[in-house]
Formats: structure tokens, C-alpha cells, sequence
């Protein structure tokens, strides 16, 4: 295993240097494209660094693992051991923030719209604002979220039937009375919308307005997060177990290493292949 060390980091770090210039590359496509919409232009930066953090730290572990580099693959180690300690951390913090205050009583649809789910503080204290929210907006509009929502069922399915990000962002709230037309395409009633509600005003037929701009809309997709959180935390028990894999690889072609150089420092030659006296120590096989 230790012998076979080197080889196995090098192809890891090969696969993940790959990854890395796919990232960099997708983020200069961004760069590049002058239509880039307001949520390609916020990827390019968090693309473009973790890119270039995960192209160095490749680059050390093959150098380290192939050319028999210690001091590249200490720094490589290290820095692998940052990132496994920022996973266990990220965990306990999903825990903490997320899974506790994760209300698993489902409001019945409709009613759900005007119902806050109990957030924990630091949650409620990172709702959106109006700068941050566009964005949000922009890759839900640039992934035509609404689209996905069939158009050949009857009202009650609109009303009833749709999930809760589809009914927060995708049609107007149930108390709002609006009469509908289609899927996409809501009348507000001759009375007018609520007085003085902002969801009811906010609703929009066309396809980038919709109720993305709704607090319904915003309180769905929280509620989404907080849902998919567990999905999150059992990806991030993966990431970790395959981050600990590469850990014990590298700590294994470290010591591998180590040994290459005491052997070659007291006998003058390397463990693995031919030295200055022959194949072996001192020239014999």
C-alpha cells in the first residue's frame, strides 16, 4: 500500500486537477459573454476561486506524490486537513441552525403562504434584502423555474396541487382571489388586489415577473433550504469520508517518501530502483 501510495494521490489529484480547469474555464465563459445575466456574472467569482484554490492544491499533491516532493505534499496534507476541518465544522453548523429548527408539520396548501415557519435567528437575520434577493431571482429566472409547471391541469391542481416553491414563486397566494386563466396567467379580480397586502400587488402574468418578488416566494425558498439541509449534510458526510481516503493516501506517500530519502541519505541508493552501486544496497540485488 505504501509503495502504491504515490501512484493512487497522483491519479486523484489528476481527476480533481481536471475538475478545477473546468471550473476555471466555465467561469471565463462568464467572463467573456457580455449577455451574461445577473446570476452568471455572481457565479464567476465563487467558480473562479474555488478553480484556482483546488488547481494549487492538485498541482502540490502531484508534484509531492510523482517527483517524491515531502515539503509539497506537508503543504498539500495541511492544507487537505483545513478543508476536512471546515467540513466537520459546516456539519455541526447545519445541524445547529438548520436540522433543530426544521418545523416537520406541513401547513395545508394554500394555507402555508401566509404562515413563517420558525427560523432560527441566525437565519431570519440572513432574509434576503432587495440586492441580494435579485440574484436569487435572476437564477430562477435564467433556469426557467416556472416553465416546469404543466399546462394542461385544472385550476384546483394550480391551487392545490403545486409544490410549495411552484406556489410561492409561480402564481399569486390563494387568499389573493384571483381568477385563473392558465398556468401562467391569473386575473385580478374587479374588487382589485388586497388593500395594503404586497404579495397580492407583486403578482406579474409575464414569465420574469411572476411572484418572484413575492414574500411568499422568498419564505418558500428558505423553507427549501431548511428541507434539503439534511440532503446537504449527508453529501457533506461523503465529501468527508473521501477527503479522509485522500488524507490517509497522502500521509501513507509521505512516509513513503521519507523512507526513499533516508535510504538513498545512508546507502546511497533509492528502495525502488537502481542506485550509484547497482539494484540493490551496496551493489548487490
Amino acid at each position: 500500500m505504501v509503495r502504491c501510495s504515490n501512484c493512487f494521490l497522483t491519479l486523484l489529484n489528476f481527476i480533481t486537477l481536471v475538475a478545477s480547469l473546468i471550473l476555471i474555464l466555465m467561469a471565463m465563459s462568464f467572463i467573456n459573454n457580455s449577455n451574461a445575466t445577473t446570476c452568471q456574472i455572481e457565479l464567476q467569482k465563487p467558480l473562479m476561486i474555488s478553480g484556482v484554490i483546488l488547481l494549487v492544491i492538485s498541482l502540490m499533491g502531484i508534484v509531492g506524490a510523482a517527483c517524491h516532493v515531502s515539503f509539497l505534499l506537508w503543504i498539500y496534507l495541511f492544507l487537505l486537513f483545513l478543508v476536512i476541518t471546515g467540513m466537520i465544522i459546516y456539519s455541526i453548523f447545519n445541524i445547529v441552525v438548520m436540522l433543530t429548527h426544521l418545523n416537520n408539520h406541513t401547513p395545508e396548501k394554500g394555507g402555508w403562504e401566509d404562515q413563517f415557519q420558525e427560523y432560527s435567528q441566525w437565519l431570519k437575520n440572513r432574509v434576503p434584502d432587495e440586492r441580494q434577493w435579485d440574484k436569487i431571482k435572476s437564477c430562477m429566472i435564467d433556469a426557467k423555474f416556472c416553465k416546469y409547471i404543466p399546462k394542461d391541469r385544472t385550476e384546483d391542481f394550480y391551487k392545490n396541487k403545486l409544490t410549495k416553491m411552484q406556489s410561492g414563486c409561480c402564481k399569486p397566494p390563494t387568499y389573493c382571489n384571483f381568477q385563473f386563466q392558465n398556468a401562467s396567467t391569473w386575473i385580478v379580480p374587479k374588487t382589485g388586489p388586497i388593500e395594503g397586502d404586497v404579495d397580492c400587488k407583486a403578482w406579474s402574468n409575464e414569465q420574469n415577473g411572476m411572484c418572484y418578488n413575492c414574500n411568499s416566494c422568498k419564505k418558500s425558498v428558505f423553507d427549501d433550504i431548511k428541507k434539503y439541509s439534511r440532503h446537504t449534510s449527508l453529501i457533506s458526510l461523503c465529501i468527508f469520508i473521501f477527503l479522509s481516503i485522500v488524507y490517509s493516501i497522502g500521509c501513507c506517500a509521505l512516509t513513503n517518501n521519507s523512507y526513499r530519502e533516508r535510504a538513498y541519505v545512508y546507502h546511497g541508493y533509492r528502495p525502488y530502483g537502481p542506485g550509484p552501486y547497482g539494484p540493490g544496497p551496496y551493489g548487490h540485488p
